[in-house]
């Protein structure tokens, strides 16, 4: 795996976080990992999670549920206790929870733990289009039961970091019914407001001091950001980087 998982233990060094759990479970994917890894943090900075596109067969290996998914190569989200496998090619179950099976041209993703499904909705920002985007995504929080001040921060948010590009909306079902958490996503967005939200929802969690650590290793500007809205304030907020 050459310089990968050094980098890993480095960053979790960093942001004090124990990485040998992970690092064992990452070894049966090492050929999966050429010269950079997807890492996700959340904003408690208490846990790493790994992300890599792999071959049904190894994914299967580490899956035993996978017959659940459709494709020859599939995305997985590993962390030290689980994994999530994710294909962009799996058609809706049929228990899908309202109102997903309205939106199946915008499910671009889905993902499967062996218990929960979790369905990912690609959606278009340009022109006029936010406007419907910012409808679904008040829909779908509603139904959540995310609370009223995350709704109007997610819609105040996502005015400011759509920037005309699309935009994902993530929720998680289990038995047809969903949970009460829906992660609403934007990529490439500059450290600075990655750090006034951690600052504005976590001011005592020192967020500030590792996110500025973290893009100083990692030589990065940009990072992937989902706010995480549901039934309790504050919302939680969610960032990954390659390594």
């Amino acid at each position: 795996m050459r310089s990968v998982l050094p980098r890993l233990t480095t960053l979790g060094g960093l942001l004090g976080i124990k990485t040998a759990p992970l690092i064992s479970r990452l070894a049966p994917l090492s050929a999966a990992f050429e010269e950079k890894m997807h890492v996700t943090v959340s904003h408690g900075f208490d846990a790493l999670a790994v992300s890599a596109r792999v071959s049904r067969e190894i994914a299967a290996s580490l899956c035993p549920w996978l017959d659940a998914l459709a494709g020859d190569e599939l995305d997985l989200l590993i962390d030290a206790t689980s994994i999530t496998a994710w294909s962009d090619e799996a058609a809706l179950p049929g228990d899908a929870p309202p109102p997903l099976p309205l939106h199946t041209d915008s499910v671009a993703l889905l993902g499967f733990d062996g218990a929960a499904w979790t369905y990912t909705l690609e959606l278009e920002n340009g022109g006029d289009t936010i406007n419907g985007t910012l409808e679904l995504m008040d829909e779908l929080a509603v139904l959540v039961g995310a609370t009223e001040p995350q709704r109007r921060i997610a819609a105040d948010l996502h005015r400011s970091l759509e920037r005309g590009m699309p935009s994902r909306r993530s929720v998680r079902a289990r038995n047809g019914v969903l949970d009460p958490m829906l992660a609403v996503a934007w990529d490439r967005v500059e450290w600075t407001p990655i750090q006034s939200m951690l600052k504005g929802f976590y001011p005592r969690g020192g967020g500030l001091e590792k996110i500025a650590r973290i893009s100083r290793a990692v030589d990065a500007e940009r990072a992937d950001v989902e706010l995480v809205l549901g039934p309790t304030d504050p919302p939680g907020l969610r960032f990954s980087f390659d390594v």
